[in-house]
């Protein structure tokens, strides 16, 4: 069997990707409440740290319909490690729903904060991983299944493409169906050669496994400021299936830890996967040898996998949603899996024991009074440590390691036109050749006040501008500090002195104390 080679030949993106997937801490499964730091003159308090858990529920027969009656709270009960818990909230499906109306209430991701918690749907066409022929087809079926919609889309939706080299939104988020089916007209596919080229394994393969997993973690720090549901609809084969077994410990941990910290992520974001599989068959198997540049793996924190392979697919049961295989209909398989999505009651717990490993997998099961009805929800969490809800300041990593998440992130974010919400940012022109970023939102992370009872924010900023063809002109990249003001709100002045053949500019900020990330996007007629 063909061996998936990661040599030191693999190329400076692939490796910030994996590198920076393998030893970075994913964000915890869980809502933390607490305090925050004191105001200048305030005395500190204790701060009470509760954990809560929320698990996303599709209720459905055994046949996978969905139930249409109205359930109650009396209806779940939720198993974890063992134990059954107390539901400490319940929503139902109808609470988080967004009304109908003959108008939109969402024309871009800025009109996310106008819905509250109510769901959203990502559509991603994978040309990246998936045969020409079938991604063509694909794409006939999303038209479809746009085309049997009402005008105004019932949940806010955005297309994102993962092609050979970049992972592109094409459409900002939306209700207007008809602009959703134009865009996907009148998109041609890219002919998939790193497909071709990654069938034999190699570092091509490698490349596209670290897209991939780049594509899902990009998705998760973009959509973290958006607190309801994300429904993720991945067209797509998705990286070839890793075979474990026979593979030495070290590469083991190397490959389940990066699959883990991904899968947390996602979690974090509330984000579930629904995968369709386009094609009839299945995918050959590849083992994987890890080199010794990218060996500086967390360690195997959880529970073995069920096979002796990791998949694709597997991310969808561990985030709540379905993988689907071997299905001709897709533009059914699409509304099925954003039916279900839509539909789901929301249980909030918080474990009643505490006292777990917290590098331990803890098993969750939501089980339903009547036995003929199926509760589908996320298999579990890690229980969260300081360091997974800090990821930035983790004090076991190296400082290559923090670097590399910092690249990664930075670089995603830069050459990407997803809107980051994570933190909210505006940008006001305040001089000749100078911009001023203002940031504000629960994102922002400050230090621990010092004897006066002063705290900051820390950030890194950056900002990239682009040509007519979208290539980019310069970019500038700076760590900055801000005293918390008693708006709460922190500006960042950035100096930048456009060329006249700039159209297009870029603002990150990345919070430094929890990885926050917020954009915003200048044209040059606004400049």
């Amino acid at each position: 069997m063909p061996k998936l080679k990661l040599s030191r030949k693999v190329q400076a993106v692939a490796y910030f990707q994996v590198a920076a997937l393998i030893v970075v801490l994913g964000f915890g499964h869980a809502l933390v409440a607490q305090d925050t730091p004191p105001e200048p003159g305030q005395t500190a308090t204790l701060t009470v740290t509760t954990r809560l858990v929320v698990l996303d529920v599709v209720v459905t027969d055994k046949k996978g319909k969905l139930v249409d009656r109205k359930l109650t709270r009396d209806d779940f009960t939720i198993v974890d490690a063992g134990e059954v818990q107390r539901i400490r909230h319940f929503e139902t499906p109808d609470e988080h729903a967004l009304p109908v109306s003959d108008k939109p209430v969402v024309n871009s991701a800025a009109d996310l904060a106008k819905i509250g918690d109510a769901p959203v749907t990502i559509l991603v066409l994978d040309e990246l991983n998936t045969r020409f022929e079938d991604m063509s087809y694909s794409r006939q079926m999303m038209v479809k299944y746009l085309q049997a919609q009402t005008p105004v889309l019932h949940d806010p939706t955005v297309l994102m493409i993962a092609t050979n080299n970049t992972f592109q939104q094409v459409h900002d988020y939306t209700q207007n169906r008809d602009e959703l089916i134009d865009v996907v007209k009148k998109h041609m596919p890219e002919y998939p050669w790193r497909l071709d080229h990654s069938q034999g394994g190699g570092d091509v393969a490698v490349e596209r496994m670290a897209q991939t997993l780049g594509a899902l973690r990009q998705l998760a720090e973009a959509s973290t400021g958006t607190p309801g549901r994300k429904n993720l609809i991945w067209v797509g084969m998705g990286f070839h299936p890793v075979d474990l077994v026979g593979m030495n410990d070290e590469d083991t941990t190397t490959i389940e830890t990066a699959i883990r910290q991904t899968t947390s992520r996602l979690l974090a974001a509330r984000i579930t996967m629904y995968t369709i599989d386009p094609t009839a068959g299945s995918s050959a198997t590849i083992d994987v040898e890890t080199p010794d540049d990218l060996d500086s793996a967390v360690g195997a924190d959880g529970a073995p996998f069920d096979s002796g392979s990791i998949g694709f697919s597997d991310f969808a049961p561990s985030t709540g949603g379905i993988a689907f295989r071997g299905r001709n209909d897709i533009e059914n398989v699409i509304g099925e899996g954003i039916a279900k999505g839509r539909n789901y009651y929301t249980l909030t717990y918080s474990p009643s024991d505490k006292t777990g490993d917290p590098a331990k997998f803890r098993n969750v099961r939501v089980v339903m009074k009547d036995p003929n009805l199926v509760a589908t929800t996320r298999d579990g969490y890690f229980p969260e440590t300081a360091a997974d809800l800090n990821p930035v300041i983790d004090k076991t990593m190296s400082v290559k390691q923090v670097q590399a998440n910092l690249k990664l992130d930075l670089s995603q974010a830069l050459t990407s036109t997803i809107s980051y919400n994570g933190l909210t940012v505006t940008q006001t022109k305040t001089g000749a050749a100078e911009y001023t970023l203002h940031v504000s939102g629960n994102g922002i992370g400050w230090t621990e006040p010092d004897a006066q009872g002063r705290s900051n924010a820390e950030a890194t900023v950056a900002a990239a501008w682009y040509d007519a063809k979208g290539k980019m002109i310069d970019r500038v990249i700076r760590e900055e500090t801000c005293a918390r003001t008693a708006s709460g709100v922190v500006e960042y002045k950035l100096p930048i002195a456009l060329p006249a053949k700039a159209v297009r500019l870029r603002f990150v900020v990345r919070d430094a104390h929890n990885g926050h990330m917020g954009t915003v996007d200048v044209k040059a007629g606004d400049r």
